[in-house]
C-alpha cells in the first residue's frame, strides 16, 4: 500500500486515437444511409435507469440453452430462407430509397448518439487498451489520504467499469454496490453536473449521455480519485474514460434479447422523465413494434464492435464482439442473479458492509420494478420467432456469455475457501 499523490486530477494522458478511429469511426460511417428522426437512435443506449424486472415474467427465465434454434427451426417451417432474404432486402432498401442521404453533419451527430461520442485507445488485437483483461488477476491498492472522513483509506488503483445493459438489473446493482460495498459512482443529480458529491458516494457526474461522457472525459474523471465504478450503456465510450493510470476492470449483466426487448418497449411508453420516452409507442402493440422496419437489432454486438443499426451484421461482427465479450468482460446473468453477485464478490474482492445486504436488495427491495404484460405467444411463438430471426447475433452472443458465465463459475467455486466467505446467502 503506498500513497499516490497521481490519483488527484492532474495527469493528462496522450492517447493514441487514430488507429481507433480508423477500426470504430470508419466502420460504422463506410454504410452510412438514411433512418428517420423519429425511430430515436438513442433508444436503447439512453435508458439511464435499468431495475432488476421481476415482472410476473419468471416463467419466461427457465432454461433456455436450446431455445434460439427451435425457434429457429419452428420460423422456417412458415418462411424459406429464400423469402425471409427477400424481405430482409426489401426492408433495407426501404430504409434506403424513401429519404434522401444524411449530411456528413448529421451522421456524426447520430454516431454520437448511437456510440456515445468517444472512443478508446486499443491494442495490438484492437480491443480497449485500458481495459484489464477478465483473467488478469493485477491488484495494487493505493492509499488515499485525502478520504472526506479524515482517515486513510486503501482503494484499489482499477477503477470498476460496469457496462450497463439496458433492463437487466442496473438500479438494483448501482444500490448494491453504493451501499452494501461503499462503492462511489458518478450520475448526475442536479441540472448542471460538477465534481462534487450530491448523495453519499455519488459524484454528480453523467456518464451516461454522449455530452456527459465528453465533459467527464475532459475533467480526467477516473484519475479524480473520487470515484470507484464507471456505470454507462455505451460500451466504448465507457471505455475511453479509462488510463494508463487508472484501468478498468469491466462487468456486465446479459439478459435474453426477448425479454430485454419486450421490458424496453412497456418502459420506454411510460418512463416521460427518461430522455427516450416513446408516448406513441402507447398505439401499437409489440408485434407492431418488433415486426416495423424500425426496430433496431443485436444492440450488444453493435455496442461492443461500433456498428451503426443500418449496417448489417455478419458472423465477423459476432465473432469480435465475441473475442470483446472473453478478454475484457466478467458476465452476470439476471435469471442467476445470486449467483452473479457471488461471483462478483469473489472477482472483484468486494467486501460487504453487512451480512445479507446485497441479498436483501436483490429481494426484498429492488429498485425501479417494471411491471408489463408477458410476451404473447410465449417462447415458438408468432413474435417471438420473428425475434429469433432479427436478434439472431444478440442471441448467439448470449449463449456465448452464458458458457463465460459457468467458465467463471469453475475459476471462483462456491466451493472455494475464497467464494464462501463472500457468498450471498439467504
Amino acid at each position: 500500500v503506498s500513497d499516490e499523490r497521481s490519483m488527484l486530477p492532474v495527469h493528462t494522458t496522450t492517447r493514441p486515437v487514430g488507429a481507433t478511429l480508423l477500426f470504430f469511426g470508419v466502420l460504422a460511417i463506410a454504410s452510412f444511409s438514411y433512418i428517420e428522426n423519429n425511430v430515436a437512435i438513442i433508444s436503447w443506449a439512453d435508458t439511464s435507469e435499468s431495475p432488476l424486472d421481476q415482472e410476473g415474467d419468471a416463467d419466461e427465465r427457465q432454461s433456455i440453452e436450446n431455445e434460439t434454434s427451435r425457434a429457429l427451426h419452428l420460423h422456417q417451417q412458415h418462411e424459406t430462407n429464400h423469402q425471409r432474404q427477400q424481405r430482409q432486402l426489401q426492408s433495407r432498401r426501404r430504409l434506403q430509397s424513401t429519404k434522401p442521404i444524411m449530411d456528413e453533419a448529421t451522421q456524426q451527430k447520430q454516431m454520437i448518439a448511437y456510440l456515445g461520442g468517444l472512443y478508446p485507445p486499443i491494442d495490438k488485437d484492437m480491443l480497449p487498451l485500458y481495459l484489464r483483461d477478465t483473467l488478469d488477476t493485477t491488484n495494487i491498492q493505493v492509499l488515499d489520504l485525502y478520504n472526506p472522513s479524515g482517515e486513510p483509506i486503501a482503494r484499489n488503483r482499477d477503477l470498476v467499469f460496469f457496462w450497463h445493459i439496458p433492463k437487466a438489473s442496473g438500479s438494483t446493482m448501482k444500490n448494491i454496490m453504493n451501499f452494501c460495498f461503499n462503492l462511489r459512482r458518478a450520475e448526475k443529480t442536479e441540472e448542471k453536473p460538477s465534481m462534487a458529491y450530491t448523495r453519499d458516494n455519488v459524484l454528480n457526474m453523467d456518464t451516461s449521455s454522449p455530452d456527459g461522457l465528453s465533459f467527464s472525459f475532459a475533467n480526467q474523471i477516473v484519475n479524480s480519485n473520487r470515484v470507484d465504478v464507471i456505470v454507462s450503456n455505451y460500451f466504448l465510450s465507457g471505455s475511453a474514460l479509462f488510463t494508463d493510470m487508472h484501468l478498468g476492470k469491466t462487468f456486465t449483466i446479459i439478459r435474453h434479447p426477448v425479454e430485454i426487448a419486450l421490458s424496453l418497449f412497456h418502459y420506454r411508453k411510460k418512463a416521460s422523465w427518461e430522455r427516450s420516452f416513446r408516448n406513441d409507442w402507447k398505439k401499437i402493440t409489440f408485434h407492431e413494434y418488433v415486426t416495423s422496419d424500425y426496430y433496431m437489432d443485436g444492440w450488444m454486438v453493435r455496442q461492443l464492435t461500433g456498428t451503426m443499426p443500418w449496417v448489417e451484421l455478419n458472423e465477423s461482427h459476432l465473432e469480435r464482439a465475441k473475442l470483446i465479450m472473453k478478454r475484457k468482460i466478467f458476465v452476470g446473468v439476471l435469471s442467476e442473479i445470486d449467483e452473479t453477485v457471488r461471483q462478483l464478490k469473489a472477482h472483484f474482492r468486494w467486501e460487504e458492509k453487512e451480512p445479507k445486504c446485497a441479498y436483501n436488495y436483490l429481494h426484498s427491495t429492488p429498485a425501479n420494478q417494471n411491471d408489463h404484460p408477458k410476451l404473447q405467444g410465449g417462447r415458438g411463438g408468432k413474435t417471438w420467432n420473428v425475434l429469433a430471426e432479427k436478434e439472431k447475433w444478440d442471441f448467439s452472443l448470449y449463449h456465448y456469455a452464458l458458457e463465460l458465465f459457468a467458465q467463471q463459475r469453475e475459476r471462483y467455486p462456491p466451493t472455494s475457501p475464497e467464494a464462501v466467505a463472500e457468498a450471498v446467502v439467504p
